[in-house]
């Protein structure tokens, strides 16, 4: 599983919605509903039941999201120790 697959995941569940997480990101509605498609089908599990409502998180959904965050706060970390490291660049 790559990074963007964990970012989109976590926009969706948090968003409700693929145009909320679409606009989130940066990226259409559709780019969206894709990216979460092929996620479902590689894991071989549903992560979100869809309504009319939108997008809620699946059982597995949930048991996804504590070490989905905890990714997110990792490259978060790894992002900020690393900004400005690179001297040579002025």
């Amino acid at each position: 599983m790559d990074w963007n697959d964990v970012r989109h995941f976590l926009a969706l569940a948090r968003g409700g919605s693929v145009r909320a997480a679409g606009a989130s990101l940066g990226v259409s509605h559709s780019t969206v509903a894709r990216r979460i498609e092929a996620l479902e089908l590689r894991l071989a599990a549903r992560l979100f039941d869809r309504s009319r409502d939108g997008y809620s998180l699946t059982d597995a959904g949930q048991k996804m999201m504590p070490g989905a965050e905890r990714i997110e706060r990792e490259m978060a970390a790894l992002e900020r120790g690393l900004v400005g490291q690179d001297e040579r660049l002025a």
